[in-house]
């Protein structure tokens, strides 16, 4: 998408952070937020145009100027509030691109079909449903603290703590070659303390560093017993609070035949649950009681996921159950400040629907021939799959001679039915898939590469 007019309907966090990235990336931004008192705090600090009023009615989306804007986000905490102006924006008004943040999968599936006979693009991003599919990731991939799927779910990127005793520790990334030299495996980002780095090839991998690789599939094993994570534990899984997310879950682990036990303190919740639900064994209790714990044998528990509505709560039971034995640990923590912390504060892996959704926002709205992505944690790099077209500079010779900018990395590519780590003499042909790791405000930088 070419750089324009972008209208964001909410100022809460989602929409706070997703402001303050456009307008960083040199969008020019306006942002309508209900609250007088927020609404002059965020004139204060976000280089962005503020309207004061209520997003859902046209008034003041005309004192917006939706009319000269190309794309609109629906950003509040509400699914009818944003479905409403979705729609107004969609029928109304004729917005080219409308982005509406929605829980309810009806909600959904509702907005996505009004959009059919219009000549808008409509998209729905679901936190609840991301926030599944990460952790189901997550599951997949003994030892990581974030995982993503890119190809079709052919190809991994996942993120590890690097060990001492890890054969990484001390390894120079353009080494890795020795270790994968018939496989498409690479070092794609790594953060160093507070620092992120997208690596050259003369970059070393150190001890305590969080790296991510990007992992054909049928080479995850291999990376494990590499990076030195512990052997996957066999045993349940249990989830603490039939919430949206937890219920979700559940049910996909149910249909996956994974032996799972939810905790819910609430008893007409648990029993909703427990109806739902043919073969998840729902206790009624809370994730923090520490004698419930131990009678339901957490030392047994392959992985405790904490996704209740408290979420303070929630980082209290993962400390809890992982002091207890549980093998993994993962919680909803929707801060997305803390995500980068996993580490310090002792859990496996913390889960921010908030920034999950910024994440799948931002991409919709890069263009660029971005089929998906991710950022990792700390948001600070991001990870994007395109499709190389005919005209576009990823194509016109070797990757040595094209000069990627630094921080932009080629990870892999997918041709037909072969996954590869292109090397500089490589060169990407029209119709690869390609996968590359770029700094976050380096982003718009490579629709140069990949625009026809």
């Amino acid at each position: 998408m070419e750089l324009g007019d972008i209208l964001i309907v909410g100022g809460g966090l989602v929409g706070q952070n997703l402001a303050e990235r456009l307008s960083r990336d040199g969008y020019n931004v306006t942002l309508i937020e209900r609250d007088p008192d927020k609404a002059r705090d965020l004139s204060d600090t976000l280089d962005a145009r503020i309207v004061q009023g209520d997003g859902t009615t046209t008034p003041v989306l005309r004192e917006a100027d939706i009319e000269n804007v190309g794309l609109l986000v629906a950003a509040t905490e509400r699914d009818e509030c944003n479905l409403v102006t979705g729609f107004l924006a969609s029928h109304v008004f004729g917005t080219p691109h409308v982005v509406v943040r929605v829980r309810d999968p009806l909600h959904e599936d509702g907005f996505q079909k009004a959009c059919l006979d219009q000549p808008v693009e409509g998209v729905c991003v679901n936190p609840d449903t991301a926030s599944v599919d990460r952790i189901a990731a997550l599951l997949e991939v003994p030892g990581a603290v974030d995982v993503m799927k890119f190809f079709g779910d052919g190809m991994l990127v996942a993120g590890f703590r690097i060990p001492t005793v890890s054969d990484f520790a001390g390894l120079r990334v353009s080494d890795m070659t020795l270790l994968f030299a018939t496989t498409p495996t690479l070092a794609v980002a790594i953060q160093r303390g507070r620092l992120w780095i997208v690596p050259g090839g003369t970059e070393v991998i150190e001890a305590g560093d969080l790296v991510y690789f990007a992992i054909a599939r049928d080479e995850l094993h291999d990376v494990l017993s590499l990076v030195g994570a512990p052997p996957e534990r066999q045993g349940r899984i249990m989830v603490d609070g039939a919430s949206p997310i937890g219920l979700a879950l559940a049910k996909r682990l149910e249909a996956s035949d994974e032996r799972v036990v939810m905790i819910e303190e609430d008893s007409v919740i648990a029993e909703r649950a427990a109806s739902e639900l043919s073969h998840v064994l729902v206790i009624r209790g809370k994730g923090t009681d520490q004698a419930l714990l131990e009678e339901e044998e957490i030392d047994k528990v392959s992985t405790f996921v904490a996704l209740t509505d408290d979420h303070e709560s929630n980082l209290v039971a993962g400390l809890l159950a992982k002091r207890l034995g549980a093998g993994r640990s993962i919680v909803l923590v929707d801060n997305p400040a803390m995500v980068s912390m996993v580490g310090d504060m002792g859990m496996d892996a913390i889960i921010s629907p908030r920034l999950l959704t910024i994440g799948q926002m931002i991409q919709h709205i890069r263009g660029g021939g971005v089929r998906s992505g991710a950022a990792l944690l700390g948001d600070k790099v991001e990870i994007v799959e395109v499709e190389a077209v005919e005209g576009c500079r990823l194509v016109s010779g070797p990757l040595m001679e094209i000069k990627l900018p630094q921080g932009v990395l080629v990870v892999a590519l997918q041709r037909g039915d072969e996954l590869v780590v292109p090397r500089g003499p490589d060169s990407v042909i029209v119709g690869d898939r390609v996968l590359i790791a770029v700094e976050s405000h380096k982003s718009l930088e490579l629709e140069k590469y990949t625009l026809a």
